[in-house]
């Protein structure tokens, strides 16, 4: 993953995002919905007709083609805010992203995620891709937290128990910095008094002119 994040405790306020996080969480509702009713066909075939007109009146708005073309419509917010708000995995105005928040305190980042029924792997438990990418995405943010950008080198998941629906999952990462290129993160997941998985992770700083990011 490509690390530039910002603390998503940070809110950025206005109109704009407010009403962008809204629209995300009508959207994951709706993706909660598909997964546990229990659909008719004919109503099935009706919502898929409204839905698609829907996507059909949103291809009419003007297209962002990616984090960068954000940035460059809403200079104002820059691409920490950008990436924070549509970040895959966790951007607070991403439409699939679990519920999540944290903060960061030094070298370390901790927080909690609740994953809905849209997230079932094995039975009644979270499908162990989005383990993986909620401790890669919190890791990565860590690594921002160090003061620079950076690539995911390694990453190493150890799945200990199955991590359950429906629960408020602790999330907590540190970081140890190896050289002036290199950065150790290790992460974990943990229900009540039960860690559901570990990972760690290397991280390697890059240039942010490689992504078309001007350094601060």
């Amino acid at each position: 993953m490509t690390s530039s994040e910002p603390d998503n405790t940070d809110s950025t306020g206005g109109p704009y995002w407010r009403a962008r996080r809204q629209l995300a969480l009508a959207a994951r509702q709706l993706n909660e919905s598909l997964i546990s009713a229990d659909i008719p066909p004919e109503q099935a075939l009706e919502l898929s007709d409204e839905l698609s007109r829907l996507a059909a009146s949103l291809s009419d708005l003007p297209q962002v083609s990616g984090l960068m073309d954000m940035v460059g419509r809403r200079p104002q917010d820059g691409i920490d805010t950008i990436m924070g708000e549509f970040v895959a995995m966790a951007g607070r105005s991403h439409p699939c992203s679990p519920d999540l928040t944290w903060h960061a305190e030094p070298h370390q980042i901790r927080g909690t995620v609740t994953f809905s029924q849209a997230f079932e792997g094995p039975p009644g438990h979270v499908h162990g891709g989005w383990v993986a990418g909620i401790l890669d995405h919190l890791m990565g943010m860590t690594h921002v937290h160090m003061g620079q950008p950076g690539m995911t080198s390694g990453l190493t998941v150890r799945y200990l128990r199955p991590t359950p629906l429906r629960q408020i999952i602790a999330i907590s990462a540190v970081a140890e910095e190896l050289d002036e290129r290199r950065t150790e993160v290790k992460a974990e997941m943990r229900c009540g008094e039960t860690i559901t998985a570990t990972a760690s992770a290397l991280f390697v700083r890059v240039d942010r002119a490689r992504f078309g990011i001007e350094s601060p």
